[in-house]
C-alpha cells in the first residue's frame, strides 16, 4: 500500500466549508474553546517576543470530560472561528488493525505538517496511548517534535478515562480543559433550543431537575420530551415534570455512581444511602481508607473534605468521588481534617521509602 493510501485510510482531511454549522453544542466547552482561541490570537501577537525568551505557545491542549462530553463543540468552533483545516484521525480504522498503529503514528503527523496549517485531533486517545506501551512513547515523541510556533500545527486530544493514559504522553499537553459535566447553564440552553415552542415544559426547572447528567443523555432526555403530546399551554408543574424525566427510559448512565445504581436495582438489590456510610465503616478501618485515597488522588480527597467541612454544595465530581469513597462522609470536621493529614504523612514516608 502507497504512503497516500495509507494517510487516506487512517486520517480523514475536513476543510471548514465542509463542517456542519447546524448543531447543538455544550456551552461551557464552547467557552473553553473560545478561552484558547483567544490565547492563540494573543500568540500571533507575542510570537516574536517569546521566541526571544526561548519560549514557546506549544499548542498542544487535552480534553478530559465525563462520558457524553461534547468535545466535538471545541473542535467545530476553532475550524469554524480562525478557520482552520481539521485532520481527524479515524479511530474505527486504527483499532480495527491495533497492531499497526505504531506504524501509522508518524504518517498522522506528517500529514497534519503538509496540511497544516490545521488541527490535528485525537478523540478517545486513551485508546491510542495507554500506559507503558510502544504506541504511547512513539506518540510522545511526535507530540514532542510538533507545534503551533514552527509547524501550525494544533493538537487535540479528548478523553473520558484520563487514568488509562500513559503518564509521559499526558505530559506533553502544554494546557488542559477540564469538563466537570453539565453547568446548569449547559442544560438550560440547551433545553432551549430543544424544546422551543414548547410552552408547557420548563427548560429552567429541567435543568434543576437533571444536575448530573451529561450532554449527550440531555440530548436524548430532550428528543423524548419533545416526542410527548402537549397537554396543553399552561406549564407542567416541578413534580409533574420529575415523574415525567423518571419515566422517560433516559438513564443517566455516564456517572459512575448512577450507573452502579441501576445496575444494582437490576439485580434486585437496592443501593445503600451515601448518609448510611457512618454506619458501614469501624473506626479502627478508617485510617487505612484514607491512606488508600490519600496515595489514589490527595488534591481530590483534600478538596471534597474542604467541601464537605465548609457545608457548601458538592458539585458534580465531588459526588462521584464520594460514591468511590463514601467514608469521607463519616466524622466531624476535625476528624476528617486529622485523618486526612495522618494519611498525607504516611503516604509521603511510603513513597519515600520507595523512591518515588
Amino acid at each position: 500500500m502507497g504512503k497516500e493510501e495509507t494517510y487516506e485510510d487512517t486520517v480523514l482531511l475536513v476543510t471548514p466549508e465542509e463542517m456542519s454549522k447546524e448543531r447543538l453544542s455544550q456551552f461551557s466547552v464552547l467557552e473553553s474553546a473560545k478561552d484558547f482561541h483567544e490565547k492563540l490570537l494573543r500568540f500571533g501577537e507575542l510570537k516574536k517576543g517569546l521566541a526571544q525568551r526561548g519560549l514557546k505557545f506549544g499548542g498542544r491542549v487535552l480534553l478530559i470530560g465525563n462520558v457524553g462530553t461534547d468535545f466535538e463543540a471545541f473542535i467545530q468552533h476553532l475550524t469554524l472561528e480562525i478557520p482552520i483545516k481539521l485532520v481527524r484521525v479515524r479511530l474505527e480504522r486504527v483499532l480495527s488493525r491495533q497492531n499497526q498503529v505504531s506504524v501509522s503514528v508518524g504518517i498522522w503527523f506528517e500529514f497534519a505538517r503538509r496540511n497544516a496549517p490545521c488541527i490535528l485531533y485525537f478523540e478517545r486517545v486513551e485508546n491510542l496511548a495507554p500506559q507503558s506501551s510502544q504506541e504511547s512513547a512513539m506518540l510522545t515523541l511526535e507530540m514532542e517534535r510538533v507545534s503551533w510556533d514552527e509547524d501550525e500545527v494544533l493538537v487535540v486530544a479528548s478523553t473520558s478515562n484520563p487514568r488509562e493514559i500513559d503518564r509521559d504522553f499526558l505530559s506533553t499537553f502544554d494546557r488542559t480543559y477540564l469538563s466537570e459535566g453539565t453547568t446548569l447553564e449547559d442544560r438550560i440552553r440547551l433545553m432551549e433550543s430543544v424544546l422551543r415552542g414548547r410552552s408547557d415544559l420548563d427548560p429552567g426547572v429541567i435543568a434543576e431537575l437533571t444536575e448530573g447528567r451529561s450532554f449527550q443523555e440531555m440530548k436524548n432526555l430532550g428528543v423524548d420530551l419533545l416526542m410527548k403530546e402537549p397537554g396543553g399551554d399552561e406549564p407542567v408543574s416541578r413534580e409533574h415534570l420529575e415523574r415525567i424525566i423518571e419515566d422517560s427510559q433516559v438513564l443517566p448512565v455516564a456517572r459512575k455512581r448512577h450507573f452502579d445504581s441501576f445496575v444494582l436495582r437490576a439485580e434486585g438489590r437496592q443501593p445503600p444511602p451515601l448518609e448510611a456510610a457512618e454506619q458501614v465503616y469501624p473506626d479502627d478501618f478508617l485510617d487505612q481508607l484514607y491512606l488508600m485515597a490519600v496515595g489514589n488522588d490527595y488534591q481530590q480527597t483534600q478538596k471534597v473534605i474542604e467541601t464537605l467541612n465548609s457545608g457548601l454544595p458538592l458539585s458534580a465530581q465531588d459526588h462521584e468521588f464520594l460514591s468511590d469513597y463514601p467514608f469521607l462522609l463519616k466524622g466531624t470536621p476535625e476528624d476528617r481534617l486529622t485523618r486526612l493529614l495522618r494519611a498525607k504523612k504516611s503516604n509521603d514516608r511510603l513513597r519515600r521509602i520507595m523512591g518515588r
